[in-house]
């Protein structure tokens, strides 16, 4: 049998979501029958980040 590590990456704008994610309280952005975690929250915090970087 093979042993493998698994290490967790570098990846700070990962973390940084995260965090903004942990600190929302309530509903997220307001969806109607909103659930929680969901792509339109993850894109309605990373994208901004995305837009801004490049520019």
């Amino acid at each position: 049998m093979m042993k493998t590590d698994r290490l967790i990456g570098h990846a700070p704008r990962t973390r940084a979501l995260g965090e903004d994610i942990v600190a929302i309280q309530g509903p997220c952005i307001g969806c109607k029958g909103c659930t929680g975690l969901c792509a339109a929250l993850i894109e309605a915090l990373s994208v901004p980040d995305a837009i801004l970087r490049r520019a």
